[in-house]
């Protein structure tokens, strides 16, 4: 495999992505000072109705997520000054998605709000390193949604969480990421049983993949629900589940579906199997996972590598299935930073008439949301940017910072 050489380098790019993201895309909710969201595109050309109505939550979370893998990564480099200023960042962006979202963490789809709680707790987790203590506020709004979680899940199906407050689908992301957080939360006798339920209903043998969900269509003469299972395979729902059953403790008194570490090796496989492709690196083929993806899907990938990183560094999985891991992340990480494309941040982004290699002052980078293309290929002059491709780079780059 080959990698960047030394560790810090990884940090560097970590860096870069960081810096390229707030600059470009960082705007306060509503023009309200002390607050943060990130711009769903730059340059942003769509209507003022449709900038209002779709700020997308959940990217928002990955956000948050993202500034607090920096903080994190300044903290491990002894920088507690830099670590301190990326959690003032992380606060300003958790004002930001509350500012956004009328004053409250509560809407309507559940997946959106496991994403968030994640976050959260790893905020607060930050603040506690830092301050010895957690944040009030970020506790405050935790307790909120881990209530909005909860209420998520019933009986109806068997079990597993809801998508949406239709309550008419139950999926996969909604169910991983709230057994996640209810981990996290040690409430492992909760989580246990939305990992069985997605075992037994979304698993997939054949491609060692869960399955996307189960849709209610409706009810039969008997007044029982007729369903539809959903069976698209998405890269970030083996994600949450493989880092679910890692930090679950079962006891005799909490019985998986599968033995949790084997079938922690299984997702990897699926994920080796389905979720990459060859890249041809300098006459070598080398495996990268796959990226391509615009709007929603331009996170799926950078959520799997965070989850991955922390598998590989998990000493309850065996070796191949860590190697693996960690092989498939740092690849990922190191084509996309190589095929990065270096600018000046004074200079419009991405616009006609403007020379991509003029760079007057600090540059910093943008990042293909497809790994195996250039991103002068798959980001043309005039195309616009999501943060959803910008967020998966960082995160990847934060993961392989992590591990390597």
């Amino acid at each position: 495999m080959s990698t960047l050489n030394i560790s810090h380098d990884y940090s560097h790019a970590a860096a870069v992505a960081a810096r390229s993201v707030v600059r470009h895309f960082g705007r306060r909710a509503f023009g309200i000072p002390g607050t943060l969201i990130g711009a769903v595109q730059v340059p942003d050309n769509r209507t003022r109705v449709q900038r209002f109505a779709h700020w997308h939550y959940w990217w928002q979370a990955h956000f948050l997520d993202c500034a607090v893998d920096a903080g994190f990564r300044r903290l491990r480099e002894g920088n507690t000054e830099s670590a301190q200023a990326w959690l003032g960042k992380a606060q300003e962006i958790q004002r930001g998605i509350v500012t956004r979202n009328f004053g409250t963490v509560i809407n309507d789809f559940y997946d959106d709000m496991a994403w968030l709680t994640l976050a959260l707790g790893r905020l607060n987790a930050l603040h506690r390193a830092l301050h010895g203590v957690g944040s009030i506020s970020t506790q405050d709004a935790g307790v909120t949604l881990y209530n909005q979680l909860t209420d998520a899940i019933d009986d109806s199906l068997g079990g597993g969480v809801f998508w949406s407050k239709k309550r008419d689908f139950k999926n996969t992301p909604a169910t991983a990421p709230t057994a996640l957080a209810l981990v996290r939360a040690h409430r492992g006798d909760e989580a246990a049983p939305l990992l069985n339920w997605l075992g037994e209903n979304l698993w997939d043998d054949d491609n060692s993949a869960y399955l996307d969900g189960i849709r209610i269509t409706g009810t039969n003469e008997s007044g029982a629900f007729d369903t539809a299972v959903e069976r698209a395979l998405y890269s970030y729902n083996s994600g949450p589940v493989l880092s679910a059953l890692l930090e679950l403790e079962p006891t005799d008194d909490l019985p998986l579906w599968r033995y949790r570490t084997e079938h922690a090796a299984d997702i990897i496989g699926g994920v080796a199997h389905h979720f990459t492709c060859d890249f041809n690196d300098d006459g070598t083929t080398i495996r990268v996972l796959t990226t391509k993806g615009s709007g929603d899907g331009g996170l799926f990938t950078g959520i799997l590598a965070r989850n991955l990183a922390d598998a590989s560094t998990n000493p309850e999985l065996n070796a191949a299935s860590r190697a693996t891991a960690r092989e498939l992340v740092l690849n990922t990480a190191r084509i996309l930073w190589e095929g990065r494309r270096e600018f000046d941040p004074d200079l419009p982004l991405n616009e006609f008439g403007i020379d991509v290699n003029e760079i007057r002052g600090e540059s910093i980078a943008l990042f293909s949301p497809d790994v195996t293309a250039h991103t002068s290929e798959s980001l043309v002059p005039g195309r616009a940017v999501e943060l959803s491709s910008q967020l998966q780079a960082w995160m990847i780059l934060e993961a392989a910072a992590r591990i390597a």
